[in-house]
């Protein structure tokens, strides 16, 4: 039986909460570690800073 655009739309729906989560788990994991070892502060806000240049540059027509 195929998909209807209600299960694709919940499909992507958890998929987008879980990557979220790992997304979120890991940042988490980095920020606390350079709390401790501040020279790997500059490498943490690159990481954030290359999520939201993928993010812009994935986004059709401005669409956050």
């Amino acid at each position: 039986m195929p998909l209807t655009t209600a299960d694709i739309g919940i499909q992507l729906l958890m998929d987008s909460t879980v990557s979220l989560q790992e997304i979120e788990a890991r940042i988490t994991a980095r920020v606390f570690a350079a709390v401790h070892l501040p020279e790997r502060g500059p490498a943490v806000r690159a990481v954030l800073e290359q999520l939201l240049e993928v993010l812009d540059a994935t986004s059709p027509d401005g669409v956050i």
